[in-house]
């Protein structure tokens, strides 16, 4: 009798034991992949469950020409690349100033969930893009160099809506809604862009997969 409850008593010991390993394992799985980068914003918590198809493509545009999807003063140099590493000097110029910045992508992209979603980082070729925050509520321009918001820096996106060319004050997507990310590439990525090379996106919206794309350089669809 004795020897049976001792080992009832180590049984109930050693699953109380088995649920404690369990439970720290899954808070500390949680605490990493949130310092990853993939949490899901604080004010859209199941953000985390969304499918990587969330986000769709609907067009894009990374010539080396003006206007980049009929978008005014958006215009990268005609040097036959896009120009990241070698403009590394005067990134935060506009590419066609005299000491060149580096160039300029567009991607226009569309929320096909209904959820609302947060843009909140953007990978080119391996490189970590974030939102300008300082382009929030400011016309876009960028007919002349400037560091106060008129256009994003290297490394980092704006937001424009469809209708007009203000640059948007949050990074949330609505359901259904379609926007364009202006992306003005990171004087890290090394080297310079090839034009007819593929380049790989990768867009965090906060679920623990992000979207991930493959367009063209020197084309726009």
């Amino acid at each position: 009798m004795y020897l049976t409850k001792k080992r009832g008593l180590s049984e109930i010991i050693a699953t109380l034991l088995l649920l404690v390993i369990t439970i720290t394992g899954s808070a500390f799985l949680a605490l990493i992949v949130q310092g990853g980068g993939f949490s899901a914003s604080a004010s859209n918590p199941l953000a985390s469950a969304y499918p990587a198809y969330s986000i769709k493509m609907m067009g894009y545009d990374t010539r080396d020409a003006a206007n980049l999807l009929e978008i005014s003063s958006i215009d990268n140099k005609f040097d036959e690349k896009i120009c990241t590493a070698s403009c590394q000097g005067s990134a935060d110029n506009i590419p066609t100033d005299v000491a060149s910045g580096t160039e300029f992508i567009v991607l226009q992209i569309k929320n096909v969930s209904p959820n609302l979603v947060y843009i909140k980082s953007i990978q080119i070729n391996g490189m970590l893009h974030l939102w300008d925050e300082q382009t929030g509520g400011k016309l876009f321009d960028a007919s002349a160099s400037d560091l106060s918001g008129n256009y994003p820096l290297n490394g980092k996106f704006s937001i424009l809506q469809m209708s007009n060319l203000v640059q948007k004050s949050d990074n949330k997507l609505s359901e259904d809604e379609e926007i364009r990310l202006v992306l003005k590439l990171s004087k890290s990525i090394s080297p310079d862009i090839s034009l007819s090379k593929p380049i790989q996106v990768l867009i965090n919206f906060g679920s623990t997969r992000a979207t991930e794309l493959v367009i063209v350089s020197g084309d726009t669809k």
